[in-house]
């Protein structure tokens, strides 16, 4: 694997929100785009360039075009699954879907100066908002409907909105949150909706359709906010006593200093992830535990048979991270099952999925019980977003410092592609995972992890941060230098050296 930090002028220096591959197969040589948001108001295109020598190290990175219909910062952005629709939306409220023209257009109000540098230009295909009386709110997070027919929206405003992309009309309301939506997906298997609120809850929607299969309402089918969890031994002990199960909040409240809690479901839709939890010290019957208790971070997965049934016990938790979790992210492509591990779902493929705290990058699959790898080091601010590439070999980050970062993964690294039947995320029958037959969750305990991470000398302190690895990140820390410089328009960018080998 390689990790590094690309140094380039993402978005002036402003904190980057989202990013997303156009989800393109480098293996089919293909070029490789990236989409960028930010809090400069603007969207824009790259296309990443890999050395001739390396696959997997971006050489050079050109940049195609910027996006500029956005009047506030731009929290989001997703490509449909046909790749050809951008969907974006941000602070004010706007939610458009956007394609390439197929000759160069020049927008009203943009100088010649800077339409000099573009490569290629985009228009506003559709603006999805819903009813004026509503009123608009700032949009957190969006997600594509399987079958790209419809966009589910999250907001400050404590709804989620469903708009029919065809007919550019919200057809369906869910307002049963406190506070805001930080996070919704939706169910590859097209049944649910998901979402997830700094209210410290997570809610499943029922898609409720009529005859003709159009969208009608929304349902709320159930509320996770408590589970039933082990508690630990002693005062933030990180031994747990099994045989005391007691009740608690699973994720953290509103004072967590996040916008979003992206939340993810695997390509299959068996299995949920839910960031931003807590697993408190419950030795105690107070609430608080001991008076002084200290929460510990976690993610708790979830199975699709457990949430059908109304259960709010993980299957899976874990607890005990650094920092809070706060982007879940997982590779589309399935994989092999090597044999060698004792898988907690028991579907007949491999799944992987990356989970970013607010400063590190931890890589995990389903048959193991321990992170495939740890990257540290790679940004200053909190990590905002993670994108994989559509054949699973990259894994973009982005991150409120304004830079964005990568790890490269060689082919097999993760173990062979899944040769099987192509799975079918709405195959309802043969995808259904089984029910498990214990309601205790099982406890991955991620402080065995050992980091290693690289000495810094003091002259270099206020470089660009350089990667930390553990497991199967194998390399030696190079540093990577810059120039201090005016914060001015860089439109070619040049990418400066400091990958790691």
């Amino acid at each position: 694997m390689e990790a590094s930090n690309l140094q380039i002028y993402w978005h002036e220096s402003q904190p980057i929100y989202s990013l997303c591959f156009q989800s393109i197969e480098r293996e089919k040589d293909q070029p490789t785009r990236l989409v960028t948001a930010g809090g400069d108001n603007k969207i824009r295109i790259w296309q990443l360039n890999f050395s001739k020598t390396n696959n997997g190290k971006v050489d050079t990175i050109d940049f195609l075009s910027s996006l500029n219909q956005h009047e506030q910062a731009v929290n989001v952005v997703r490509f449909d699954s046909r790749n050809e629709v951008l969907a974006s939306a941000g602070d004010d409220g706007q939610l458009l879907l956007w394609k390439k023209n197929d000759t160069m257009t020049k927008d009203f109000g943009l100088s010649e100066e800077d339409y000099a540098d573009f490569k290629e230009s985009w228009y506003v295909w559709k603006r999805l908002r819903s009813s004026a009386a509503a009123g608009s709110s700032e949009i957190y997070d969006i997600s594509w409907s399987p079958d790209d027919k419809y966009i589910v929206s999250g907001s400050m405003d404590n709804s989620i909105r469903v708009f029919d992309v065809e007919e550019s009309t919200c057809v369906a309301t869910s307002g049963d949150h406190n506070h805001y939506v930080q996070g919704v997906v939706w169910d590859p298997q097209n049944e649910l909706i998901i979402s997830q609120s700094a209210d410290r809850s997570v809610h499943l929607h029922r898609i409720d359709r009529d005859s003709s299969g159009s969208i009608v309402d929304l349902k709320l089918i159930n509320k996770i906010t408590k589970g039933e969890l082990p508690s630990r031994r002693g005062f933030n002990s990180t031994e747990l006593d099994y045989s005391v199960i007691k009740s608690s909040f699973l994720f953290h409240n509103e004072t967590l200093p996040s916008f979003f809690r992206r939340l993810a479901m695997s390509p299959c839709g068996n299995l949920l992830c839910v960031p931003t939890g807590v697993f408190k010290n419950c030795d105690s019957s107070s609430e608080s535990g001991n008076g002084s208790d200290v929460l510990a971070n976690a993610v708790y997965v979830f199975t699709r048979s457990y949430l059908m049934q109304n259960s709010n016990t993980p299957a899976l938790v874990l607890p005990f991270l650094k920092k809070p979790a706060l982007v879940i992210a997982f590779n589309p492509r399935y994989y092999q099952l090597s044999g060698s591990g004792k898988p907690y779902i028991q579907v007949p493929y491999k799944l992987i999925f990356a989970v970013a705290t607010t400063d590190e990058v931890f890589i995990y699959d389903t048959e193991s019980v321990e992170p495939v790898c740890t990257i540290g080091n790679l940004h200053y601010t909190p990590i905002t977003d993670l994108s994989w590439c559509r054949d699973g070999s990259m894994l973009m980050i982005s991150s409120t410092d304004g830079f964005c970062s990568y790890v490269s993964i060689d082919k097999g690294t993760l173990g062979s592609l899944f040769a099987g039947k192509e799975v079918d995320p709405q195959d309802k029958v043969s995808q259904k995972a089984p029910d498990f037959k214990t309601q205790t969750p099982s406890i991955i305990n991620t402080l065995q992890i050992k980091r290693k991470v690289p000495p810094r000398d003091k002259a270099i302190d206020k470089m660009p941060p350089s990667v930390g690895n553990v497991g199967d990140l194998t390399a030696a820390s190079q540093e990577i230098g810059s120039e201090e410089g005016p914060k001015k328009r860089r439109i070619q960018p040049t990418l400066l050296e400091g990958a790691m080998k």
